[in-house]
């Protein structure tokens, strides 16, 4: 029940920072690549192609907008059956490690032009909930936290000719802090949909 509550929420919210642009906005639905660096290489090195986000956007001047995003990603790597050491004791299994990440993020974009090529920068500064866990076999260990996070990007988005929908293709560094209890995590994303312009 909680989720769902918290779902709508972040639904509400981002129709609301959409519609308060007084020049229209635009709405990206994305397919998200996540490609692990610093200690989130460590735990896992493999690229994540199972992600997807939304977002919506308003003009609050010609060329700027405001707006919040919803993604999820998934990571996953499997180093399959292994020996290790913990203590004196040697544990062999099939290893396997997951991370489920939600980033909820207020945004803020420039666009350098509105015609047939529209490229921009923007910033996301918000919360990532990630979910990691790494698996020995049967068993496994979990950490789960809330953490503070900024995402840089930079983009393009391609209208179609006499058509309100388009192209948008981004590059983007998720970088999420550390909390008391799980290290931090960051990745760089590339993200590509189709944008709605309204």
């Amino acid at each position: 029940m909680k989720k769902n509550k918290f779902l709508t929420t972040v639904f509400i919210l981002l129709i609301g920072f959409s519609a308060m642009g007084q020049g229209g906005g635009v709405w990206n639905f994305d397919w998200n690549m996540g490609f692990p660096m610093g200690e989130t290489k460590d735990f896992i090195g493999q690229p994540s192609f199972r992600g997807f986000s939304m977002e919506g956007r308003g003009f609050v001047t010609e060329n700027i907008t405001l707006g919040g995003i919803a993604a999820w990603n998934v990571f996953y790597e499997s180093s399959g059956w292994i020996t290790t050491q913990q203590d004196e004791t040697k544990l062999y299994g099939y290893q396997r490690r997951y991370l489920n990440v939600m980033p909820l993020m207020m945004t803020g974009h420039y666009y350098f032009s509105q015609g047939s090529v529209q490229p921009y920068i923007g910033v996301g500064v918000g919360t990532y909930y990630i979910e990691s866990r790494n698996f020995m076999g049967i068993y496994y260990v979990q950490g789960k936290a809330w953490h503070f996070g900024v995402s840089p990007e930079i983009g393009i988005i391609l209208p179609f000719s006499n058509s309100n929908t388009g192209v948008n293709l981004n590059f983007k560094y998720n970088y999420a802090a550390k909390t008391k209890s799980e290290q931090a995590y960051s990745w760089f994303g590339v993200n590509f949909g189709i944008s709605y312009l309204f």
